[in-house]
């Protein structure tokens, strides 16, 4: 008998627990794989012993995206077992990354710090080089079907949270693995990402994070397991709520800029004067997003000066 196991997680991030699941039938998937490092990884083995299982029932790993509190137990897992792992084909750029696709990347975050009006060493989210060797790795698309415990669930491509963001739903039931695209505990950010090697401009998330919402709002879901939180229903009122925030915030930046021209950060001292430190990202990132949405609607235009935009109404 087909059966859904969430297995909660603690986290040092702000969300404080992150979802994996087992998906259980005539053969067991584990989806997401929580934080690394050894305690999470222990704590991981402890959930599935407290359903009655342990690594060797598991047959696959399917990611819903590659942020390091979902797939961060990678590493730890190939080193105990080998299973094949399922992830979006946008992941294939970061996984068993280079020491200079590494650079270029953080090249990209110093460069989007100082453009903000940011200090990139202070505000950067920096995190060291670590070689790592994923093995057995298939990258899947929309469209795709991956069997689940037995049961189909058909792969929906819903980039904007990351680039790699997918959401998994059976047809016949409506079961839906959301990851971190739709949460009801709180807003998803849309993160700023580096373009893919080879691409000049970088991808404009929110814009992405609207139309996979709006894609999503299309399908008959119905249980809706997240990446954060429990399991919810009526995903149409949740993507209607989020919607509607990206408007109020919208409106919070077009008063600020009523002003005069500011740069991003100083829009985010303005809404987010709590953020300090690595978390100024986080708000650099979400004003971002909104400054990308507001130029799309032609409200708002911006300008260089020296290394700093600085965003004006138009």
């Amino acid at each position: 008998m087909f059966r859904i196991v969430p297995l909660e997680l603690e986290t040092h991030f702000a969300e404080g627990t992150v979802n994996a699941f087992l998906a259980i039938g005539d053969s067991v998937t584990l989806i997401d794989t929580g934080n690394p490092g050894k305690a999470s990884f222990q704590q991981l083995k402890s959930k599935l012993h407290t359903h009655g299982m342990t690594l060797k029932d598991i047959d696959q790993i399917v990611l819903t995206h590659i942020h390091i509190d979902h797939a961060g137990g990678i590493p730890y897992l190939l080193e105990e077992k080998e299973l094949p792992i399922y992830v979006h084909e946008q992941a294939s750029g970061s996984i068993n990354a280079s020491m200079e696709e590494y650079e270029r990347m953080q090249a990209f975050f110093h460069q989007f710090l100082t453009s903000s009006g940011a200090d990139p060493f202070k505000h950067i989210i920096e995190r060291p080089f670590k070689e790592e060797k994923w093995r057995n790795v298939t990258f899947i698309n929309e469209g795709d079907v991956i069997q689940l415990g037995g049961k189909e669930f058909e792969v929906v491509h819903v980039p904007g949270h990351s680039q790699s963001d997918i959401l998994l739903w059976n047809q016949e039931t409506g079961d839906t693995f959301a990851g971190d695209h739709l949460l009801k505990a709180f807003s998803v950010n849309a993160f700023i990402e580096p373009p893919n090697p080879g691409v000049v401009n970088r991808p404009r998330p929110l814009l992405q994070y609207r139309h996979s919402l709006k894609k999503v709002s299309r399908l008959p879901l119905k249980r809706i397991y997240p990446g954060h939180g429990e399991a919810f229903s009526n995903h149409l009122t949740l993507i209607k709520t989020r919607l509607l925030e990206q408007e109020k915030r919208c409106e919070q930046i077009l008063a600020i800029l009523a002003t005069g021209g500011k740069c991003i950060y100083e829009i985010c001292r303005e809404m987010y004067p709590r953020l300090h430190g690595h978390t100024v990202f986080l708000g650099l990132s979400q004003i971002q997003g909104h400054l990308d949405l507001l130029e799309e609607r032609q409200q708002v235009k911006y300008e260089q000066k020296d290394s700093v935009i600085i965003y004006r109404l138009t």
